[in-house]
């Protein structure tokens, strides 16, 4: 497999999916370097909700309402193919606070053009009658998407692919090349199948990113954070809205070591109920466990009392790529020449695959960056950007 490409990119889910997607749309020569198979990882072990009431002001809410107007685009060129809807969100309150919490958060995303609509608790309770009826009461954000991850990234995948991109699976990256003249140049990958050369190396890996970079002599702050969801049974009664309960949006935001619990509700496409969230730092540890399991049902259940008898019949966890600043780090960086970082994303790495993608291929290209681009740069961190060991660990 000695070969050469314009592009290469580290990981085949999502992130790294809609990177090849716009890269190959401009023309670009891809190679997509996989561990396991595309989508393994995070981007089969989430929900698919693109938000905006949970973004800060600034770069963050501004990538977000990016990537919220590519989605669309996407949307309308995939469509069914990967579980696109507009389908809203409500955020529930279940005390005062909490509801003049998301009032403020109506108000700001009106001003940046978004729909939302407070809701009383006679209002909330007609458009979901399964609602615990002592709630405070809601706010709808109608203009919330909703995608299938796995599915977004096997379409975008294919896309590139019928650009001429080439997917390597079951590829492990065992080294990145480097300029013989002995500059801090990354200049192509190592696999067990051989050597690629390439003037752009990509790492879109999630939380194995921070394995990769070190590769690149680079010591970059992004380690995962464990989240599970359960699966309920099918019932003749369903929810017509994904439900966020007002504490995500804290939880979200939170670096707390502690296990951080609260309400997400979606119908799958099969009619049962998909719960979650938990968040937590605990390595690369992917074992389920019961005690969180039944803090999520416990939660579900306070906020729709008629999942009391339902049951659970499977439950997952995957690990989110989290960064100490709540954004991601998308771009080139300083210390190793040629070698671009998209990851970081944590929990919204689905809303904002297809803005991290173009924002890559403006970098590689050339082409116009919008201002917030230069605050997601990896250099942020340069304190961290530090020279490490080159092995893998």
């Amino acid at each position: 497999m000695n070969t050469t490409a314009d592009a290469i990119i580290i990981g085949g889910g999502i992130i790294g999916a809609s990177c090849a997607y716009h890269l190959s749309q401009r023309g670009l020569s891809v190679h997509i370097i996989e561990r396991d198979f595309p989508a393994s990882g995070t981007s089969r072990a989430c929900d698919g909700l693109i938000l905006q009431w949970d973004k800060l002001p600034g770069t963050e809410l501004a990538l977000g309402l990016a990537s919220q107007q590519l989605w669309q685009e996407l949307g309308s060129q995939f469509g069914a193919e990967i579980g696109f809807e507009q389908a809203g969100t409500i955020f529930i309150a279940e005390q005062a606070d909490q509801l003049d919490a998301g009032s403020l958060k109506a108000y700001a995303l009106r001003d940046a053009g978004q729909h939302a609509e407070v809701l009383t608790p006679r209002e909330l309770r007609e458009l979901e009658p399964e609602l615990a009826p002592d709630l405070a009461g809601g706010v709808l954000f109608p203009d919330d998407l909703q995608v299938d991850p796995r599915r977004a990234t096997l379409a975008m995948l294919a896309a590139a692919q019928r650009r001429g991109a080439q997917i390597h699976s079951e590829e492990p990256v065992l080294d990145l090349q480097r300029a013989p003249d002995g500059d801090q140049a990354i200049t192509g990958v190592i696999t067990p199948g051989g050597s690629i050369a390439a003037p752009h190396v990509i790492c879109a890996a999630g939380v194995w990113s921070a394995e990769i970079a070190q590769l690149a002599g680079l010591n970059i702050p992004i380690q995962p954070r464990k989240g599970h969801i359960l699966v309920s049974d099918i019932r003749p009664k369903k929810i017509h809205h994904p439900l966020l309960e007002g504490g995500y949006a804290t939880t979200v935001q939170s670096a707390a070591e502690d296990v951080q619990v609260a309400l997400v509700a979606e119908m799958t496409a099969s009619g049962s109920l998909l719960l979650g969230s938990s968040r937590e730092f605990a390595g690369f540890d992917r074992r389920v466990s019961l005690a969180v399991i039944q803090a999520i049902a416990q939660r579900a259940v306070r906020f729709l009392p008629g999942l009391k008898h339902s049951s659970v019949i499977r439950s997952y966890v995957g690990l989110r790529p989290w960064s100490p600043d709540h954004l991601p780090l998308i771009g080139p960086t300083s210390g190793a020449l040629g070698f671009y970082l998209a990851s970081g994303h944590e929990g919204a790495g689905i809303g904002l695959a297809p803005i991290t993608g173009k924002l890559i291929a403006d970098w590689i290209t050339g082409a116009a960056l919008p201002d917030y681009a230069h605050t997601l740069l990896p250099d942020r961190f340069e304190s961290l950007l530090e020279d490490t060991t080159n092995v893998l660990v």
